[in-house]
């Protein structure tokens, strides 16, 4: 059976180059059958009349006068695929092809034409309608270009005779790299814009995608991964610009055809490092450097070469670089496999994308040695890859968001509780934004008032207690106190015991109404204590306005924020005669004369004191606003006599301070430091020190 067929294929041959005249030799593609429309296009899969080195006129073969072809020879296929006389032809000559398209009609008709090498002229029923560079049978006077096109024609007789003639110096291979699409004009219109719009999406995408990663390491420059990938992404925009429908020879007519080569392959080598390193970055303990640094070297070493030599000596390399990006390609397989096998954070994702891209790349390689009819899919593959990268980044992004939320609720309720103990006004007197950026030695100098409360008796009372009821009881006391210091734009610096010391930065009005506020708050209090079967409490209040020092002191280990200031002790001093007048407010003269003209308030001044590392006695006055309207009026209606008692008093003139403190008691019982002075008076009496 084999010798038959052979014998059949030998005659065949020899009636058509020995038999058969010149004229009659006709390569024919019968498509009056195939439906055509607007969308549907075929590609031409056929056997082409073959003249080597040879660049006859298409004039010639359509008169039938042109020589005797070499061969027919089944197209789209490289002439260096094919041999004679039992020798595979070089990549470096001529060569025409021709064929007889028969069409169901004379209607518009269009062509895609993609790979052809180096650089070709297509002849339809004689006329030239598309070119890509400059054909010479002359190999020295010819010019490379690549570049895709369409183009459009109208049959003679319902034929179509294509003729094509092709040139090839400097490229391994040389021929048709890929079949002529043919259709009907709109189908061919839609068929190239198609593929323009997918090319010009990827490069797009891939291209921001890209600068995002680059982006993100800008910002983050830890992680060096975005900026693999990045840089991984630009090789490949670049080499769809090389090798995609929109190239750059289209967008730059004339561009160099050497250069545009060099992007295509030189960025293909270079892309694999980046894109090695960047599997390193995610995978360090799976992909590790010393093995990388091998294939590293290799496709540092490529694409040198691909940029420094010439292209006709540099793509005769290409077979060599693609077991180089095979072997590299596998290696992170392997590594990834194993990532797995440790169940890495979403490495599945990695794997699935990286299967897909690695597939895509070979196909590539594949492609480029016209081993299988496809495409360039590297692209769609890396776009794939992107993808699933996409999905593992967000899963990513997500964990560590629900990590900071975590964090980010932890520190702020790590920083609510520190607040507790350093007030955010303190930090605020600071500059500081938070107790973690407070230095030891941190300070400033303010206008600032300072209030001081106690609780009256407090140890009697304490006495009766448990330590736990204690505590109850203080924080029962202070939580109806914070609240009130707070909402006048005060805070408590610190707890001293049962009292607190706290601090108005914007005027000593705040520390008044708060005082004020602080004494009717524990007026109703005591009425809970006593429907509780509890003792009511009483406390003190001094107000003191002037400049402090606010700041951290401590040592390396302990710190703590403090005011520093006579200020303070003045302060403290003030609230302590409270005690001795048996009052409740008691405030500066400092103070008083930044109120006293504001309505809404009654104060009477009460003595002078003199504050330890003072020369000068400070001036203490009653805020009487706390009392009710009708006990007010009672104080007003003795205010005078209450002052001739003081200047009697402090002349000594005891007798007579005497006289006229029996008489305000007399019509108000309640004055407690008109008791207070006649009970001092009545004891110096009786002791007889005067």
């Amino acid at each position: 059976m084999k010798s038959y067929i052979l014998f059949t294929v030998t005659i065949a041959a020899l009636l058509l180059f020995f038999i058969i005249p010149a004229s009659s030799l006709v390569a024919v593609y019968d498509m009056r059958n195939l439906p055509f429309d607007d969308s549907t296009t075929y590609k031409i899969k056929s056997h082409w009349l073959f003249w080597w080195d040879e660049l006859v006129d298409p004039i010639a073969i359509q008169n039938g006068t042109a020589p005797v072809p070499t061969d027919t020879v089944m197209m789209p296929q490289h002439w260096t695929e094919y041999a004679l006389n039992g020798k595979k032809l070089p990549a470096k000559g001529c060569a025409t092809y021709a064929i007889k398209i028969l069409l169901p009609d004379n209607s518009i008709y269009g062509m895609y034409l993609d790979h052809m090498v180096t650089a070709y002229r297509l002849y339809i029923n004689g006329i030239e309608v598309a070119s890509n560079g400059k054909v010479s049978k002359d190999l020295s006077k010819m010019e490379n270009e690549f570049r895709h096109q369409a183009i459009y024609f109208t049959p003679k007789d319902n034929v179509a005779l294509c003729v094509l003639h092709i040139t090839n110096r400097d490229y391994r291979t040389a021929g048709m790299w890929q079949p002529i699409v043919i259709g009907k004009s709109r189908a061919i219109l839609s068929y190239y814009n198609i593929k323009i719009i997918r090319d010009l999406f990827l490069f797009g995408a891939i291209l921001i995608i890209g600068l995002y990663n680059i982006a993100l390491f800008i910002f983050r420059t830890k992680d060096r991964a975005p900026l693999w990938f990045g840089l991984f992404c630009l090789t490949v925009c670049a080499r769809i610009l090389a090798t995609g429908s929109t190239t750059i020879s289209n967008m730059f007519p004339g561009f160099p055809w050497e250069l545009q080569i060099k992007m295509e392959l030189g960025v293909f080598y270079l892309g694999g490092l980046f894109f090695g390193m960047f599997f390193h970055e995610v995978y360090p303990l799976e992909i590790k450097m010393k093995h990388l640094r091998f294939f590293n070297a290799v496709f540092i070493i490529l694409t040198l070469l691909a940029i420094i030599t010439p292209v006709s000596f540099f793509n005769r390399l290409v077979p060599l670089m693609q077991v180089a990006v095979l072997s590299g390609l596998m290696y992170v397989l392997v590594c990834l496999i194993i990532a797995a096998k440790h169940k890495r954070l979403h490495i599945n994702y990695f794997l699935a994308g990286f299967v897909l891209f690695m597939l895509a790349a070979i196909n590539d390689i594949l492609y480029a040695r016209n081993i299988v009819p496809t495409m360039y899919v590297l692209p769609i593959g890396l776009f794939i890859f992107i993808f699933t990268q996409a999905i593992a980044i967000a899963r990513i992004f997500s964990f560590s968001f629900l990590q900071v939320e975590h964090l980010s609720t932890h520190l702020s309720n790590l920083n609510q509780s520190l607040e507790r103990f350093v007030p955010h006004e303190f930090l605020a007197f600071l500059q500081k934004q938070s107790i973690m950026d407070v230095q030891l030695g941190d300070q400033t100098l303010k206008d600032i008032t300072i209030l001081f409360a106690d609780i009256r008796s407090f140890t009697t009372l304490s006495e009766n207690m448990t330590p736990e009821e204690t505590f109850k009881f203080l924080n029962s006391y202070l939580n109806r106190i914070g609240p009130i210091i707070r909402s006048h734009n005060g805070f408590i610096d610190k707890y001293i015991g049962d009292g607190i010391m706290a601090l108005f930065p914007q005027s000593p009005k705040d520390a008044i109404d708060a005082a004020i506020a602080m004494v009717k708050r524990i007026t109703e209090y005591n009425q809970e204590r006593l429907s509780w079967g509890l003792q009511p409490i009483a406390i003190g209040i001094g107000i003191h306005t002037g400049s402090a020092i606010l700041g951290i002191i401590g040592e390396t280990m302990r710190i703590e924020s403090t005011v520093i200031s006579d200020t303070v002790n003045l302060s403290s001093r003030i609230e302590s005669l409270t005690k001795h007048f048996h009052t409740t407010i008691l405030i500066s003269g400092d103070v008083y004369q930044q109120v006293k003209d504001m309505p809404g308030y009654h104060f009477r001044y009460i003595s002078k004191v003199i504050v330890k590392g003072k020369s000068q006695p400070t001036k203490i006055y009653e805020v009487l606003s706390i009392y009710p309207e009708e006990s007010y009026k009672l104080f007003a209606s003795t205010a005078e006599q209450f002052q001739k008692a003081l200047a009697l008093y402090n002349r000594k003139r005891y007798d007579d301070a005497r006289e006229l403190f029996k008489e305000i008691l007399t019509k108000n019982p309640d004055d407690m430091i008109a008791k207070n002075f006649m009970g001092d008076l009545e004891e110096e009496n009786n002791t007889g020190r005067y």
